[in-house]
């Protein structure tokens, strides 16, 4: 084994982005057989299905800029996929709300989701489940506290 993977071995950083870059190239294979990404699936997903979702609730729900959700929902107008309506109280906010086949899109995407999901909970002991979600909660303080501590060095 080279020096590299002797000490990227170590590191949590290393397994979770190596574990997710696996995740996210299933599922983009997967979501491609549908004409969609991950990212469109993830927001199908994160849309409520009955009443729509204001679209700056979106972003945040998923972990994504909004930027990038800006472009995402773009695309996915033109797909077909969702509807962006102004509040008609609020005429600054703007719901986004699912079609007819996005709610299908949404459907395919919670399959597998939950398929991979099964799959993945089904190889680890409760108790090992348990730490895992114990040890990746952890990870947004820890990154958090990183920040903070980076904004100090760069002020001095």
């Amino acid at each position: 084994m080279d020096e590299f993977l002797q000490i990227a071995d170590q590191m949590v950083i290393y397994h979770v982005r190596k574990s997710w870059l696996m995740i996210s190239k299933l599922y983009n294979e997967m979501a491609s057989q549908h004409d969609s990404t991950l990212a469109m699936a993830f927001v199908l997903i994160a849309i409520n299905e009955q009443d729509g979702t204001p679209v700056t609730k979106i972003a945040p729900r998923i972990g994504m800029e909004p930027n990038s959700l800006s472009r995402i929902l773009k695309s996915m107008e033109e797909k077909g996929f969702v509807l962006r309506t102004k509040d008609q109280v609020d005429k600054r906010q703007v719901f986004v709300s699912l079609t007819d086949a996005g709610l299908e899109k949404r459907k395919v995407a919670l399959r597998a989701v939950f398929r991979l999901e099964k799959v993945i909970t089904g190889k680890l002991e409760e108790q090992k489940l348990d730490h895992f979600f114990e040890v990746i909660q952890g990870i947004p303080a820890a990154v958090a506290q990183f920040t903070t501590e980076q904004i100090k060095e760069t002020k001095s």
